[in-house]
């Protein structure tokens, strides 16, 4: 339903998991040049699950997402840690510089993601933190490379009225949903600009589903979304 899917943007979009305050719209408005930095093993798994599930957002959202040889031509930091360097790793990469903040988030998370953004609103950088052993731990390796390199996309927030959603705790979905699918699709269509308040969003949000119901996006979401990414490999 057209509020239902209006709604759930809002609350992922513009909501952020960890502030109380809402933001206008983020995302990417240059390429993602991504940089990978293994603190642990399985170099060639993690680099292949992630790669797949990069080559599924660029297609769903037409962003140009690339490899870089080194760290510092990248905008994108995808960490691969272990449990015990996650608070060093909050400090020196997060640069949180409270304990208490930290300290909260080593207990609390399973893996972590942030990005920064432009004074338009359009998002500059961002770093992944996935401590591997505790991703493992708890059977969620795919789940937080597949959360984590989306929610950085521009949709950061976590929410129990979102389903079924990687954004949903509570939901059993690892991989993209159709309404993810579309969650993308309306982040990421040209119509939407980065910066625009709830206030005004609801019009342009409404425009671009009923162009999706005209191209039968919608209806189609769900099939569309498993044809891609890691679905093959692992469904």
């Amino acid at each position: 339903k057209t509020d239902y899917l209006i709604d759930s943007f809002i609350d992922v979009a513009l909501n952020n998991e960890y502030l109380s305050r809402q933001s206008g719209v983020r995302k990417w408005t240059k390429p993602i040049k991504y940089y990978f930095i293994h603190r642990t093993a399985d170099k060639a798994l993690h680099e292949r699950l992630s790669k797949l599930h990069l080559q599924h957002l660029e297609s769903i959202t037409g962003l140009n997402i690339q490899q870089v040889n080194t760290k510092k031509s990248a905008n994108l930091l995808i960490i691969f840690s272990k449990e015990s360097l996650l608070a060093n790793e909050l400090l020196t990469e997060f640069h949180i510089q409270s304990k208490k903040q930290r300290q909260h988030l080593v207990r609390s998370s399973v893996c972590l993601a942030h990005f920064t953004i432009n004074k338009n609103s359009s998002i500059q950088k961002a770093i992944v933190i996935i401590p591997v052993d505790r991703a493992r731990a708890k059977a969620k390796l795919v789940s937080c490379i597949v959360e984590e390199l989306t929610q950085i996309m521009g949709l950061p927030n976590d929410s129990g009225k979102v389903f079924p959603s990687i954004f949903n705790d509570r939901s059993t979905n690892e991989l993209l949903s159709g309404l993810d699918f579309i969650l993308l699709k309306m982040l990421y269509h040209p119509a939407l600009q980065t910066g625009i308040q709830k206030k005004s969003i609801r019009p342009k949000l409404l425009a671009i589903i009923q162009e999706f119901n005209k191209q039968k996006l919608i209806s189609h979401a769900q099939t569309l979304v498993t044809k891609g990414g890691l679905y093959p490999l692992l469904y």
